[in-house]
Parts: C-alpha cells; sequence; structure tokens
C-alpha cells in the first residue's frame, strides 16, 4: 500500500529516512487490515503498531521542526498547525475500539495515507530548496 517512490524524495536524507519509516508503519497497519486471520490475538499487535505510529510521528515533526527553528524558516507557524492537527487526529483517535475493529483499522489506515502523502508531496516540498540552499543536504 505505502510504495516509497523517487518523486517523493526531498533531498534532505534524514528526512527522507523518516518519510521512509512513516511508511514502513503505514505498511504494517495496512497487512494487519489485510489480516483474513485477524482476532483478538492480534490485539496487542495493533496497539503496539499504533503506538510506534504515534510515537514515530511524534519524533519526525520534532526533527522537521528544529531544523525550522535553526534555519529559522518562515513557514515554519502554518507547518507546525499541519502537524498539530495530524497529533490532534493520531491522539484523540478511538483506539480501544480500533483494535476490536476492522473497519475502524481501515479508517485509521485510510487517514494515515491520505496525510502523509499530501504532507509529505506538498507542505513539505515548500520547505526542500530553504533547508537544501541552509545546508542540509
Amino acid at each position: 500500500m505505502f510504495v516509497w517512490k523517487k518523486e517523493f524524495e526531498l533531498g534532505i536524507p534524514s528526512i527522507d529516512e523518516q518519510h521512509k519509516e512513516l511508511l514502513r508503519i503505514g505498511n504494517k497497519i495496512s497487512e494487519l487490515v489485510n489480516d483474513v486471520a485477524y482476532d483478538e490475538n492480534n490485539k496487542d499487535e495493533a496497539y503496539g503498531i499504533i503506538n510506534e505510529l504515534k510515537e514515530y510521528t511524534k519524533y519526525h515533526f520534532r526533527t522537521e521542526e528544529d531544523l525550522f527553528l535553526k534555519y529559522k524558516y518562515t513557514g515554519i507557524v502554518e507547518h507546525i498547525k499541519e502537524h498539530r492537527s495530524f497529533v490532534d487526529f493520531l491522539d484523540k483517535f478511538d483506539y480501544e475500539n480500533t483494535v476490536n475493529s476492522r473497519d475502524l483499522l481501515l479508517e485509521l489506515l485510510n487517514k494515515v495515507v491520505e496525510w502523509v502523502f499530501h504532507h509529505i508531496i506538498t507542505t513539505d516540498f515548500l520547505y526542500k530548496d530553504f533547508l537544501i540552499k541552509m545546508g542540509q543536504k
């Protein structure tokens, strides 16, 4: 489901690697959704993957935001608003019921797919040239 493509590359290795990791975590959610044998036995695995997504997303956003502060990126306010919006979604999502429902896992997966790809190819590309110019290659 999550396939890294050359056009996603920002040319900033640390950020590109983190984006790839987010896609890898998304693929783990996809595998759970598509597991025909998904049942109560998968709850711990689902919790683990969802927690991994939340924690890694926050780590990735901190990385970007630290670079923005370091280099005084002028689009920081708008970019952080997008980050906060997604973190709020992840924090408020009904995880208790999600691990009991393939439909809710699919809803989570669809939101992650939509957000990650939109954010990478639009919002993140806004800072690409700026950070590269500042020496982030």
